[in-house]
């Protein structure tokens, strides 16, 4: 198969994704609703370096609205798109869904993006998981959640192959994530 159509028949299922957006936007302004209020309720109790709290964590209230968003963006597209019961199957063989037919490929590639955002933007609103190995294991925690629910509920296939891409896909997002705080804190020091 050609190259380009490949990646058009990518560029389709990600826009294709889109129509979810309005409800993970819906999920984000609701938790960081909810989060600015207990934020607030922490600044009342601390009432000192007011003025630095807000300039510090205006960003990362942005952090915690996008990873809302995106995590209501997961959930709908590994979860909820999909009837209960319409796929069943475990596959526990490594690089089984590459190389043998288009759609698996995309699949493939589908799962490395759809982890990109976790380890790009996960880092910047949890400060614990800014060490690249606590990331990693979360996004592979993560993903071993969402293959249990998808086998338990046949919601979808459970297979390694989602696992480890899902986790080479947030092990990118982090490096995305690195990259950019080097780049913001150098330029803070100029």
């Amino acid at each position: 198969m050609a190259i380009p159509l490949y990646l058009t028949t990518i560029e389709q299922d990600i826009f294709d994704t889109f129509r979810y957006l309005p409800h993970a936007v819906a999920v984000g302004v609701g938790f960081v609703t909810v989060a600015a209020a207990w934020k607030n309720q922490q600044i009342q109790k601390k009432r000192k370096r007011l003025e630095q709290y807000r300039a510090l964590h205006g960003g990362q209230l942005l952090a915690w609205f996008l990873v809302a968003v995106y995590f209501a963006m997961l959930i709908s597209i590994t979860l909820l798109s999909r009837e209960p019961g319409s796929r069943t199957g475990v596959d526990l063989k490594l690089f089984e869904t590459w190389g043998n037919q288009c759609l698996p490929d995309r699949y493939f590639v589908e799962n490395i993006l759809l982890f990109l955002p976790f380890g790009a933007l996960l880092p910047a609103a949890v400060p614990f998981l800014r060490r690249w190995w606590y990331c990693v294991y979360a996004a592979f925690a993560t993903s071993m959640m969402l293959e249990t629910v998808q086998l338990l509920t046949e919601r979808g296939f459970c297979q390694l192959d989602d696992v480890v891409t899902n986790t080479l896909g947030a092990a990118i997002g982090y490096l995305v994530f690195a990259l950019v705080r080097k780049c913001w804190r150098g330029k803070i020091e100029e």
